[in-house]
């Protein structure tokens, strides 16, 4: 049963990479050598740059990784910037940039993630119910090596630190340092990382 699933998904990754790099180049994004993609990623550039580094590997399909359920990767740009590092595995996550969304070199993301730089609409119904004016947007960063557990949403303004992991349903409102597990609504502190040299003391 095994080598069925991963012929199919094999056949879907063939399919869809070619497909996903003429639409990423029709709407002015770049990528890098060896970027591949198993299902077809919902792609929205309204306005803004998306760039993607090499080795690149997102997944936007069901049987890609079947934690997501039903969901595909979206990738939408409104004004936004939206920068992807090298060796980055990113799994049926919805990317949405009106400022800045940075995800830097081995970062790996859980399926059904949800990183949002805005907030879409404004927290003051007089603005949002005339035209949806003054919407609060913020520059998200995802350091190096961190880790994002499947289900988790990032919002705006936040930063999350070189090799940091997020507990899976998460919901980070705050920065989180470099090397420390964060879990929970809202995402806390649970503890430091353990690294291989002091896991060998």
């Amino acid at each position: 049963m095994m080598g069925y699933y991963r012929i199919f998904r094999g056949v879907i990754t063939l399919v869809s990479t070619p497909w996903n790099k003429f639409r990423l180049k029709i709407n002015g994004a770049s990528y890098g050598p060896h970027f591949h993609s198993c299902g077809s990623i919902a792609l929205a550039v309204l306005s803004g740059k998306l760039n993607i580094g090499k080795n690149v590997y997102i997944n936007s399909h069901p049987m890609a990784d079947p934690i997501g359920g039903q969901s595909k990767t979206i990738i939408q740009l409104s004004g936004g910037n939206i920068c992807i590092g090298n060796r980055v595995g990113i799994s049926n996550t919805a990317i949405c940039s009106a400022s800045s969304v940075i995800i830097e070199d081995d970062v790996c993301i859980g399926a059904g993630c949800k990183i949002y730089d805005t907030d879409f609409h404004s927290s003051i119904a007089g603005y949002r119910l005339n035209g949806n004016t003054n919407v609060k947007t913020a520059p998200v960063r995802i350091k190096e090596r961190a880790f994002i557990g499947g289900h988790s949403m990032i919002l705006k303004g936040v930063t999350i630190g070189k090799e940091a992991v997020i507990g899976a349903g998460s919901v980070v409102s705050c920065d989180v340092p470099d090397g420390e597990i964060w879990a929970g609504n809202p995402a806390r502190f649970v503890r430091r990382i353990d690294t291989a040299e002091e896991q060998q003391r």
